[in-house]
């Protein structure tokens, strides 16, 4: 039928009615859908709490505990499930709203017929199936592989737990991303809180106990109560059919709290941003007069351009110091690089019962070697390896060709600004220990400490550059940068973990291991030798991994 032949005659459009219930579930599938892209959601759901099950594994054995045949891991996999639940629900609710909100995706749907609840039930229920996932597949493993029974007499309690848990960190994560301006700021928070909950509540300590004041702050919290009801479930020496009703008492406050807050600031529109005054306003002399600073020089009649190349020092300076302004406006970064290990040397010396190890070396000074190995983990391979492949996938790398600026001066600055952040790091934990915990390092101890910290540094940098080039997206390798860096600071003793020896072999393969001990060697008191062994290793690491991210580099995603 042509064009004409409609003129005159009515065009009817019939309206196909959607149910709610029907938009509801749409959402929901396409929450699970968004999640199920997402790689962070994957780590820390799957990967972090078989990495840590399979960790447990390692350092408590799975020896048999009674004559009935009940293994270790029967009060160990509780934890993994506590850890896998939490955080597939926490910080992918906040990430979600958070970002939804910046991108303006949720101020789109409030034009729709979606009514608000369908948004949070899509949300929360995509983060409570991922959770469900998240339980099946640890609980699976760790009846397979460690022989864990499940208590039928507390199934009840023990499903009715884990339902309020999921739901109360979900409200918790809802809260956090409707108070955050920016999704930037939801993820450090809702990841940050989670890393500290779970240290606090004592989900990362096998073997030790937490200092009653810490023990009580952290009961306030939801997550204890919650880990703690589920250990008592697994337990089958308890009698009783598991309910807690103080611990579910802590945990429904958290989700009537966290609902709240969560729906009082909730908002369908991104924050408004700060009014920005202009740094310079434009000179209002006669362009026949007007000279750039730059070099670059104009008339009327005659335009002179005279570009002047900066001194090599120059660009290293200012691209280390755009680096660190970068980093200091990422709370991510700036929480998991330098507040996380000087808050964790406080408490692991806190938690450690005396003053000296088992082996008779100062328990603030190994503390302080592993702290710092830590954060220079952090900021130099986890938090540089992400910074450079955002580079390459915004495409700035690319960019980089016709400026003055070359790839190696933008790696060297982001090199030196990483550097930078460990010495901060070292700084503040020498400083928390000598005034806190009477720390003393004598001025050759830190001398040679530099010079194995440098060497540590550069092989770290050196395994970023090759992690970036190993893993297609900058959040890809965020989440697999910490996922490794966590593995090997267990296999590097870094958390004091006392594993099998074969444990302690592997982690001499890597460079975390030679700079704890070649820090914790240079500041030996009693004046050791130079740690030689651990200066070669960490040299050969960062000439290694230096030229095989140098032959796979790629200036943008996919292309030579």
């Amino acid at each position: 039928m042509g064009a004409g032949a409609v003129r005159g005659s009515a065009v009817r459009v019939h309206a196909v009615p959607v149910s709610v219930a029907s938009m509801a579930r749409d959402r929901l599938v396409h929450a699970v859908r968004a999640l199920w892209r997402t790689q962070v959601v994957l780590i820390f759901t799957f990967v972090l709490p078989l990495l840590w099950l399979f960790l447990l594994g390692l350092l408590a054995g799975n020896d048999a505990v009674g004559p009935d045949g009940v293994r270790v891991m029967q009060f160990a996999a509780p934890v993994a499930i506590a850890m896998g639940t939490f955080f597939a629900t926490l910080p992918p609710v906040a990430i979600a709203v958070a970002e939804a909100r910046e991108t303006g995706v949720l101020k789109r749907l409030r034009g729709t017929p979606l009514p608000a609840w369908g948004y949070f039930f899509g949300q929360v229920g995509a983060a409570l199936l991922f959770a469900l996932g998240s339980l099946v597949v640890t609980v699976l493993l760790g009846v397979l592989l460690y022989d864990v029974r499940l208590r039928t007499e507390t199934l009840l309690a023990t499903a009715a737990t884990l339902l309020l848990g999921a739901i109360t960190f979900s409200a918790v994560g809802l809260a956090i991303g409707s108070l955050s301006r920016t999704a930037s700021i939801a993820e450090a928070a809702s990841i940050g809180s989670a890393v500290v909950l779970s240290f606090i509540s004592g989900l990362f300590f096998v073997g030790a106990a937490l200092p009653a004041w810490l023990d009580t702050v952290a009961s306030v919290f939801p997550l204890k109560p919650y880990a703690d009801s589920l250990r008592d479930q697994f337990n089958p020496y308890l009698p009783g059919s598991g309910w807690n009703p103080a611990d579910l008492a802590v945990i429904a406050a958290w989700l009537a709290a966290g609902t709240l807050v969560g729906l009082g600031a909730f908002r369908w529109e991104r924050h408004r941003s700060r009014s920005v005054v202009p740094a310079h306003r434009p000179s209002s002399r006669s362009p026949s007069s007007l000279s750039l600073s730059s070099g670059v020089a104009v008339s009327k009649e005659l335009v002179a351009v005279t570009v002047r190349r900066p001194p090599p020092l120059a660009l290293l300076a200012a691209q280390s110091g755009a680096a660190l302004r970068g980093a200091a406006r990422r709370p991510g970064d700036v929480f998991f690089s330098v507040v996380m290990p000087v808050g964790l040397f406080a408490l692991l010396v806190t938690v450690q019962p005396g003053v000296t190890l088992a082996d008779g070396r100062p328990a603030a000074l190994v503390i302080g070697a592993s702290m710092v190995t830590w954060g220079a983990g952090v900021a130099l391979f986890m938090n540089l390896a992400e910074g450079i492949a955002r580079a390459r996938d915004t495409g700035l790398l690319k960019r980089m060709r016709g400026t003055p600026l070359p790839v190696v001066g933008y790696l060297a600055g982001r090199t030196v600004a990483g550097f930078t952040l460990t010495l901060v790091i070292l700084a503040a934990i020498l400083l928390l220990g000598a005034l806190a915990y009477g720390l003393r390092i004598g001025a050759a101890g830190l001398l040679l400490g530099l010079v194995v910290l440098l060497a540590g540094c550069l092989s770290l940098a050196a395994c970023g550059f090759l992690l970036t080039t190993l893993v297609p997206s900058a959040r890809a390798v965020g989440s697999v940068g910490l996922a490794v860096l966590f593995l090997l600071s267990f296999f590097s003793d870094v958390f004091l973990n006392e594993g099998p020896e074969w444990m302690g072999t592997v982690g001499s393969l890597f460079p975390l291991k030679h700079l704890q001990n070649g820090l914790v060697a240079a500041w030996d008191p009693a004046g050791a030798p130079v740690p030689w062994p651990d200066i070669l290793v960490l040299a050969v690491w960062a000439a290694v991994a230096g030229m095989l991210a140098v032959g796979r580099f790629r200036r943008q995603p996919g292309t030579p």
